[in-house]
């Protein structure tokens, strides 16, 4: 007999149904199997966003959480979350608890998470102990819903799908996502699966009173002098980036309370002459 049984620590989501969003049955189950232990009573499921939309239609307000993949096709996750955010899926509560799954790092994809008030997002390598925090940590956060014009002016991001696969590989025990495109396309990456970083610019030059603070300490309107990675290395936002008041906000949620130990470069920008 199997019994299952919340973490110590960890949120209940008992009251909670969750919708999974995943072409890959493997991830799928994966999701599946951290939200019964986080005691999750229904769990959805759906393979892409076609029919997760028909989902979230059918079920509206019951849906109370969303785990969903980026890297779908021909529609990604942060399109499914910007229709939900944006009220254009009326039945739909704009401020269900939205977790993004993905095994593509992309600066881009990310800051655009951010301004859709996307609650967590778990990033290759990806393992059950990995996505049940960053579940947690999801449902504890609070935010404040914006205008649903907000969410329309953020720019649309393609998911990689069509670009390349990803492989789910075992390491240590554990299944985590690695990148093929780059071997398939007789490209070269490094010892981890990756593929190889490119050179990036140094914006620290262009900028003012460039200095190092933690993220608790930035205020809006300054610009980000230097890359700005998680702790585990994965590039967040690119340098040269304009930090908002919005985007911010969803920084600092992303640090999981380690802001005031989160240490970032940024400046202010010169005045055009």
């Amino acid at each position: 007999m199997n019994v299952v049984m919340a973490i110590p620590g960890e949120v209940d989501f008992s009251n909670t149904k969750f919708l999974v969003v995943d072409s890959k049955p493997l991830f799928r189950d994966m999701a599946h199997a951290a939200l019964t232990r986080l005691r999750t009573q229904e769990i959805k499921h759906a393979p892409d966003v076609n029919e997760a939309v028909t989902t979230l239609k059918r079920f509206g307000r019951q849906i109370g959480g969303l785990v969903c993949d980026w890297d779908l096709a021909p529609v990604g996750g942060l399109e499914l979350l910007r229709m939900i955010r944006s009220r254009t899926m009326s039945k739909v509560s704009p401020q269900i608890c939205a977790v993004i799954l993905t095994g593509r790092v992309d600066a881009t994809a990310m800051r655009a998470a951010m301004l859709l008030d996307v609650n967590g997002v778990a990033i290759a390598p990806l393992s059950m102990e990995k996505l049940m925090k960053t579940l947690s940590n999801a449902m504890s956060r609070t935010w404040t819903l914006q205008a649903a014009q907000n969410y329309l002016a953020v720019p649309a991001i393609e998911p990689p799908a069509a670009e390349g696969a990803q492989a789910a590989v075992p390491i240590n025990g554990k299944e985590i996502w690695r990148r093929d495109a780059d071997a398939a396309a007789g490209g070269h990456s490094d010892s981890a699966g990756s593929p190889a970083p490119k050179p990036r610019p140094d914006h620290s030059k262009e900028l003012l009173n460039v200095r190092m603070c933690t993220l608790a300490d930035v205020k809006s309107g300054v610009v980000l002098a230097r890359d700005l990675k998680d702790r585990e290395g994965q590039l967040l936002l690119k340098s040269g980036t304009d930090l908002s008041t919005s985007l911010l906000t969803r920084l600092k949620s992303v640090a999981e309370g380690h802001a005031d130990t989160y240490h970032v470069w940024i400046g202010e920008r010169r005045a055009a002459s």
